[in-house]
């Protein structure tokens, strides 16, 4: 992709400016209207560019109006290596929205009625989440496709960019919820088993109130500094290198980081005041995040030669460290998504279990009255056989209220 720093004219005469001998123009209007022939085949001013060589053959009138004219930042060249593995990622992207889109209706159906403190969109948000960040990667993805075609950088680097970066902290909200959403998990298992087990207004209480408030500060400021601001400059290659890494970028990356651990104490705290280990989708998570974070705080402190803002970056490094991370969240999420049971279907095989187990105890003691110790059946055999079949009819109950 050629440069549109200005060199020198070439093929000029006492009256004419031409690139190459093939669009000519009147120098005359050149100068009124402040137009230049640039030796990479454009014409332009300030405000307007056009390609001015081989097949692209502009024509001014003598208003300074450009007829026939292609813009700059058009598609004409081929696509390259870039482009081709955005194309994959795009695709992956869809393919990752559609699976959201089938865990989110998997596990958002409600089998209970609906608790007042366990809202039934909390254990959607995951999805909601986990869908936008796709779609926005499978956007981004798709841009890149113009990024390489473009003859000069223009809206689609722009647009490439942009939601590359609002894909930071959207990817880090849907690894929040899905870390929140297992706390709540948790503690409605424990509740629905015995609602006054845990206290409401004690510590626990309070750091599951102040975290969520946290983590959305520190994602709405990553979001804030990095995609929120002026993006115009970076279609300027060769200035804008020395202005990628600015602070609102670094801020944006440092803050990033604070957000990923604000998601891992909330893991640890949940884990600590649940008693239950932490599952293997978190850490596997939250590895992923740590590797964008890292591209990240790389690209803001002034590596320009891995940037995705650079066109000429090695897409190695743009796509292994940029893309692949938001791929492996949002495949961590979905797989083991689709491996788990809708919760409510869970409470309701856990309330089965119990019934089954407080029945054969019932009725374990009233035989050990009436007939003795030795006179039943094994009481370990008859209650497996009891809760199988207890499992039996809940499978019927869930089939007919699905139906």
């Amino acid at each position: 992709m050629p440069t549109s720093e200005p060199w020198h004219l070439l093929h000029t005469n006492s009256t004419h400016v031409s690139f190459d001998g093939i669009a000519t123009f009147n120098e005359s209007l050149l100068n009124e209207f402040s137009y230049t022939i640039y030796s990479n085949g454009t014409l332009s001013n300030s405000s307007k560019c056009v390609l001015a060589f081989d097949i692209y053959q502009p024509v001014m009138l003598y208003n300074g109006t450009i007829l026939n004219g292609t813009k700059c930042d058009s598609p004409v060249d081929p696509i390259e290596t870039r482009g081709a593995v955005g194309i994959v990622f795009a695709v992956l992207f869809a393919l990752l929205i559609m699976w959201g889109l089938v865990n989110l209706k998997k596990h958002g159906q409600s089998h209970l009625p609906v608790e007042k403190q366990f809202r039934l969109v909390s254990r959607r948000w995951p999805w909601y989440w986990a869908v936008f960040t796709a779609s926005v990667g499978c956007i981004s993805g798709f841009m890149a496709i113009d990024t390489d075609r473009d003859y000069l950088p223009g809206t689609a680097i722009i647009l490439q960019c942009v939601f590359y970066y609002v894909s930071l902290p959207t990817v880090l909200a849907a690894a929040w919820e899905m870390t929140r959403h297992w706390g709540s998990f948790e503690e409605r298992k424990i509740l629905d088993e015995d609602p006054f087990a845990l206290k409401q207004d004690d510590r626990r209480s309070k750091i599951e109130f102040y975290i969520p408030l946290v983590f959305y500060l520190f994602g709405f400021l990553t979001f804030f500094l990095s995609v929120l601001r002026t993006w115009t400059p970076i279609t300027k290659q060769h200035i804008y290198t020395h202005t990628a890494a600015d602070e609102r970028f670094q801020a944006s990356s440092i803050l990033a980081v604070f957000a990923s651990l604000t998601i891992l104490a909330s893991a640890f705290v949940s884990s600590h005041y649940y008693r239950t280990p932490i599952p293997y989708k978190i850490p596997i998570v939250w590895s992923f995040l740590i590797v964008r974070i890292a591209y990240g705080i790389a690209c803001a402190f002034d590596q320009w030669e891995i940037n995705l803002v650079n066109i000429h970056a090695n897409p190695g490094w743009v796509y292994g460290l940029g893309y692949v991370p938001m791929v492996g969240v949002l495949l961590a999420m979905c797989v083991t998504g689709w491996m788990e049971e809708n919760e409510d279907l869970v409470l309701i095989r856990r309330r089965r279990e119990r019934e089954v187990k407080e029945e054969m105890e019932m009725k374990g003691r009233m035989k050990r009255e009436m007939h003795g110790e030795g006179d039943f059946q094994d009481p370990k055999k008859e209650l497996e056989n009891a809760i199988e079949e207890k499992e039996r009819l809940a499978r019927q109950d869930v089939y007919r209220i699905m139906a």
